[in-house]
């Protein structure tokens, strides 16, 4: 994308981030939430996706007597029988409060991602574009998840052959030297994601960083994909001081960092649809592939990063641990 592209993607995610996260939050069950609802059913309808399933992009189900929404759209692809690839994220806060980056940020991007699909013509599989509901306390991680339920209830036969989900994606992180810093997991999901990855040009004045998903857990919706064996990569700048705050609002956030997050996603997007990615059961260990990330995004201060971690080098798994847990310690 030129220059040009890049600022007319960051005032398309800045006009959709400032409609869908207004001061009254997107808690389950509030006017907000409906509101959200209702912004995330035009959009997709403006877009021109399809129902992923029946007539509607709304994807309803009940818990304990609680009614919940997904919503599915999908960009569909030349070959529709085949699994397709899936992009996703939460669109719910947990608190009354704009939350720009939890999750506004997240779903803004998913929603560009499926405006460009549509413009390009779609790939060569169907994309779905999952927004999902009851990701925040007191839902997150328990049945009621709106992932889990997609997975395990809405999810068609075909499955998913890639899922790519994110999470705090609209913000800088926290770091003098790395604010234009990116987060990937997920890496290790299958053996040819970080060949993958690897071969993909940056955006200028981004950064990727790979480390293994057990380093932080499933803090999204990225656990049901990766419990249920699914090839995936999950996004995300890390906790900042704004996180499940009033403060978190639509102002703060990098709208330029969250295009070329976009930019970055659909070179992702095309190489997995083309990608094999067999069906592979466990966990491979990427060391090279992350130290790598990590020596590209650091530049000249690479050897100053190791000795802040206290190791010489990121050559085993055990210095990588290391530095996961340095960061870790700065609130990331």
């Amino acid at each position: 994308m030129s220059h040009s592209d890049i600022a007319h993607l960051a005032a398309d995610l800045k006009a959709d981030v400032y409609e869908l996260c207004r001061p009254e939050g997107r808690m389950v069950g509030t006017t907000g939430h409906l509101t959200a609802e209702r912004f995330v059913t035009l959009r997709m309808a403006q877009i021109g996706l399809l129902p992923y399933r029946g007539d509607e992009f709304a994807l309803p189900y009940e818990w304990e007597g609680i009614g919940f929404r997904n919503f599915a759209g999908v960009v569909p692809g030349r070959h529709r029988s085949l699994a397709p690839l899936l992009i996703g994220a939460h669109y719910d806060s947990a608190i009354p409060a704009p939350s720009a980056d939890d999750n506004g940020a997240a779903v803004a991007i998913c929603l560009a991602l499926g405006d460009l699909a549509m413009k390009r013509g779609g790939f060569k599989r169907d994309l779905i574009v999952a927004i999902f509901d009851a990701e925040e306390p007191p839902y997150f991680q328990g049945s009621p998840m709106g992932s889990i339920r997609f997975a395990e209830d809405q999810l068609d036969d075909r499955g998913v052959h890639f899922a790519m989900i994110y999470d705090l994606v609209g913000h800088d992180v926290p770091m003098a030297l790395f604010k234009d810093l990116l987060f990937v997991t997920g890496a290790e999901s299958h053996p040819e994601l970080p060949g993958l990855l690897e071969g993909i040009a940056l955006p200028e004045k981004l950064r990727l960083i790979a480390t293994l998903n057990r380093y932080v857990g499933d803090m999204s919706d990225h656990g049901v994909f990766r419990k249920s064996g699914v090839p995936y990569v999950f996004f995300s700048c890390g906790r900042w001081k704004h996180y499940h705050e009033p403060t978190d609002t639509p102002d703060r956030l990098n709208y330029s960092k969250m295009a070329r997050i976009t930019q970055l996603s659909v070179d992702v997007l095309l190489r997995a649809d083309e990608a094999p990615l067999e069906p592979f059961t466990g966990e491979q260990d990427p060391v090279a592939f992350e130290a790598e990330t990590f020596r590209r995004s650091a530049g000249r201060f690479f050897p100053l990063l190791c000795r802040w971690a206290g190791v010489k080098d990121l050559d085993r798994r055990e210095a990588i641990d290391a530095l996961a847990s340095k960061l870790l310690s700065t609130g990331l």
